[in-house]
């Protein structure tokens, strides 16, 4: 199993440290989740498919032998599974060190919603990971956690002036980009508040997951299967665009609170921080709570 061994054992040990991966059972999740043990911290799999979720934790344990690894349930489409699993951590848990808000979805089905009635694509990439993050928050706040939240490079390429009320106008494709760019909008505004938590945005670059998995998208298997041919061919692996995630975990510099590859266009290469760039500095959290009050009744 690939993974990064010689960036990874420069870092210090994480032993004694509890993390939190979204969307842990595949890509770009799994790699960070298996970097993350690698280190010695305890790793919490927040996963929709608890058997996708123990696959995956085997494959973990035959890597690395030491491994400690918990399964939890976590679909981030539904509200209501986001606020049993921030009651669970909360019960069982005495300490979250780290958050790596991660799970997302990409060009769903026609039609398909989250349990919520949102559009599936801003419901599960944004709104999920705004409850869940107002949820947690009094944990994260009480253990002065790190929150890691991961964008994309199609955030730069979205409609940043649409109002967010606006969003189910939008095409399948261009709700991806925008559900990253709010989502980047979100970290900012947060890391900008007086607060016990610190936030810091991450973005993969182009890498080779199953994002594109025709079984998981309205996408059909022969675009599938030539979008995972080009992502082998020309973009790096997600156990190289995972160190993104690793290294904000480690990092100290509040200020480059945003963590990208360093290589051209920031589409694949070795991480490196920065500040974070000037669209995503418009306020959003506002906004999202009144849409949220005149959408749902939560």
């Amino acid at each position: 199993m690939k993974m990064y061994t010689k960036y990874l054992d420069k870092l210090e040990s994480l032993e004694d440290k509890v993390a939190i991966v979204t969307g842990a059972n595949s890509g770009l999740g799994f790699q960070t989740a298996l970097s993350l043990a690698y280190k010695g911290a305890k790793v919490i799999m927040a996963c929709r498919n608890l058997e996708k979720a123990e696959i995956a934790k085997d494959k973990i344990l035959k890597e690395v032998k030491t491994a400690k690894i918990d399964i939890c349930k976590y679909d981030q489409g539904s509200f209501d599974s986001i606020e049993k699993f921030s009651i669970y951590i909360e019960e069982n848990y005495q300490h979250i060190d780290y958050l790596v808000c991660n799970a997302g979805v990409y060009f769903p089905k026609v039609n398909y919603r989250t349990k919520d009635n949102l559009e599936l694509t801003m419901g599960t990439n944004y709104f999920g990971t705004y409850h869940l993050l107002k949820k947690m928050n009094p944990m994260l706040e009480r253990c002065h956690s790190k929150v890691i939240v991961v964008t994309s490079l199609t955030a730069f390429l979205s409609n940043k002036s649409i109002d967010l009320k606006d969003f189910e106008k939008m095409s399948r494709n261009k709700n991806y980009g925008y559900s990253k760019c709010c989502l980047s909008r979100l970290t900012y505004e947060l890391s900008t508040k007086d607060t016990n938590v610190i936030y810091y945005l991450t973005h993969p670059g182009i890498c080779q997951t199953n994002i594109i998995s025709s079984d998981q998208t309205g996408l059909p298997s022969w675009f599938s299967k030539l979008g995972h041919l080009f992502l082998y061919i020309f973009v790096h692996h997600a156990s190289k665009a995972c160190l993104t995630n690793i290294k904000a975990i480690y990092s100290l510099d509040k200020d480059k609170n945003y963590i990208k590859p360093r290589g051209p266009f920031a589409i694949s290469g070795y991480p490196k921080a920065k500040k974070m760039p000037n669209f995503v500095k418009d306020p959003i959290i506002e906004e999202t709570e009144e849409y949220l009050r005149n959408t749902i009744k939560l």
